[in-house]
């Protein structure tokens, strides 16, 4: 009888061991799995798209670029509703106000370009209205579409 006791108490000791173990490989696991702002911002840094605009009628482009945060989601936003309210206008208050925008918008899309070649002064100087607006229009699109393909979100669920 006293063997059987000292049986069972080892058993229920091994499987005591084993429901601990396993809660700490879960804690584990989670705690791997746990966002820290450091892992968001290096995410975020490293979150690059591919964006394809218009350079020309018949020629289009795809450059590296890194996805914008909410303020400059934002600004890019404000600014493009501001300049369609400007565009076509021979007021000069109005033109200056164009020159203004003209000016944030190759600022921001020189910070969003990955390629350092493509700096304000390319932005500014090498290629028309039209193309930095193509650019960050379909900036804006890549922005918005998920960053993981539908095949992985699936695993997720």
């Amino acid at each position: 009888m006293a063997d059987k006791k000292k049986e069972i108490e080892e058993k229920f000791k091994k499987l005591e061991k084993k429901a601990v173990d396993a809660e700490i490989k879960k804690a584990e696991k989670v705690q791997k799995l746990l966002a820290t702002r450091d892992k968001l911002e290096r995410d975020y840094q490293e979150d690059k798209v591919l964006v394809t605009f218009s350079t020309s009628p018949e020629t289009k482009r795809t450059i590296l670029a890194r996805r914008p945060t909410n303020k400059e989601m934002i600004q890019i936003l404000t600014l493009s509703a501001q300049a369609s309210k400007y565009e076509g206008s021979a007021d000069p208050d109005a033109l200056l106000k164009m020159v203004e925008i003209y000016n944030e918008l190759h600022k921001i899309a020189a910070r969003l370009s990955v390629d350092p070649a493509l700096d304000e002064k390319f932005w500014s100087e090498s290629v028309s209205y039209s193309t930095l607006q193509n650019f960050i229009t379909e900036l804006i699109t890549e922005s918005q579409q998920p960053g993981i393909s539908p095949e992985e979100f699936k695993k997720f669920r």
